[in-house]
């Protein structure tokens, strides 16, 4: 039962990725976004293998959850998480650049890609 501490963790980051677009910390919603999905794809690695890969690549995660599953992702989904991996760092560290409401919209949209697919092939 150790994947639910992921899971519920995946849920709280997408929780915080939409308050903080709403009160303006557009970089922290980013994060939070890209920390949905990495907790979601980490949390089946626990469920399934009782241990998860280090890394924060969202799409290296993603290939070891299809392994798993024995699925095959959409292009879609990969695109999401290539577009949501680059903010684990980058956010901390804004002035390299810059977030916006549209910017925190977007990946928010990106961690619901990916949340949706994965909840399409399993129940956590």
């Amino acid at each position: 039962m150790v994947e639910k501490f992921w899971f519920n963790k995946s849920d709280e980051f997408y929780s915080i990725a939409k308050e903080m677009a709403e009160r303006g910390h557009y970089w922290f919603s980013c994060f939070a976004s890209q920390q949905s999905v990495e907790f979601l794809l980490k949390g089946i690695e626990m469920k399934y293998t009782g241990s998860h890969t280090f890394t924060h690549d969202l799409s290296e995660l993603l290939q070891k959850v299809e392994k798993i599953l024995g699925v095959k992702a959409t292009e879609e989904v990969y695109q999401a998480c290539d577009f949501l991996t680059p903010h684990y760092t980058i956010s901390r560290y804004s002035m390299v650049t810059s977030y916006d409401k549209r910017k925190a919209l977007e990946c928010i949209k990106m961690s619901e890609i990916v949340r949706n697919w994965v909840n399409s092939q399993i129940k956590p």
